[in-house]
Formats: C-alpha cells, structure tokens, sequence
C-alpha cells in the first residue's frame, strides 16, 4: 500500500496510519506555521507542540467528516489548526489574567465542546464554499493566512479597494447566512 497524494484521504478515512503519516510529513510545516503565528507572540514553550498533537489527534478522528479533493483537506487542515490555536491562545490569556481560576473540564464537557467546535467550523466551510471562487480564495488568504489586503490584491492582480469591497459585501453575505450573527474582521 502506497500513500501519495491522490489516496491519502481514502486511507486517513479507512483509518489507516501509514496516511497520518503522510498528512504529518506533508502538512505539519503548515500546521506549525498557523500555531506559531497565533500562540509564538505569547512566548511559551509546551503550547504550541500540544497544540499541534491535538490538530492532529483532531485530524485523525475527524476525517470520516471531511468532504472534498486534497486542495480542500489543506483549507480544511488550516481550519483546525487556526480554530484549535485561537482555543490555545485563549486559553493561555485565562490563565495569564486569571491565575487563581482553574477551570477543569470534565471529559464529557471536553467531547461536547470539541463536536460543537467541529460542527462550527464545517459550518463555515460549507458558508464559505458559498461564495465565488475568487472570494473563497481572498477569505481563505485574508482570514486563514493572516494576509493583509494589499498582499491579496498584489497577488491576485486586483486592486485594494477591489478586495476591501469583494471582503466587505462578503462578510455581509455570510452574516445574512449565519442568520445575522455578526462576523469579525478577524474571523
């Protein structure tokens, strides 16, 4: 059995290893890149590398759930990794504000709040699959990638106020489908 490229999504979802290995020796550069850039200005040690087995344990137990093509399972992983680093980063700022509060959650709380984090996230990839391919990609580069608006518009060939505007009249698009809940610039 050969893991590549066009079947290691088959085999991650089959539940076999050889696949997590590949998505370690493939995407964790990536995964660490998105955990450095939200928890490294915190400067703590242990954090970031829990963060990234939890990514991955998150991966693993989560692939059944994932839909889509190997470009797909990259936006996908950057999802997770974003969205488990901002719990990280969260979770440091607690305990830096707070640090008589020791809040110790139970397994079930653990489980119950990892679903509804999931159902969360394939909630906006399905939003943001919504939107025209050139918008899919401006909100990837500007909310996923942290890329500010005159690195999108320098790549994409557009100008600033172009993507300001396609951002704009998207992030009203996706609060009208998340039934008017407000959307932060910084998703």
């Amino acid at each position: 059995m050969k893991i590549d490229e066009q079947n290691f999504i088959k085999y991650l979802q089959a539940g076999k290893e050889h696949a997590l290995d590949y998505v370690i020796d493939h995407y964790l550069p990536l995964i660490k890149g998105v955990v450095l850039k939200i928890l490294g200005p915190l400067d703590i040690n242990e954090s970031p590398k829990e963060c990234c087995n939890d990514i991955l344990l998150s991966i693993w137990k989560n692939a059944k759930k994932f839909h889509g093509d190997a470009a797909d399972f990259k936006k996908w992983v950057c999802v997770i990794a974003k969205y488990k680093a901002i719990d990280y980063y969260r979770m440091e700022m607690k305990k830096k504000e707070s640090p008589s509060l020791n809040i110790e959650l139970t397994l079930a709380e653990s489980i119950m709040y990892e679903n509804s984090f999931l159902e969360e996230q394939e909630e906006i990839q399905v939003i943001i699959s919504s939107l025209k391919p050139v918008d899919q990609k401006i909100f990837i580069m500007r909310y996923l990638l942290d890329f500010d608006t005159e690195e999108i518009a320098r790549q994409l060939e557009m100008t600033k106020s172009a993507i300001d505007n396609r951002l704009y009249h998207g992030r009203k698009k996706l609060k009208k489908d998340l039934g008017g809940m407000p959307i932060e610039k910084s998703v």
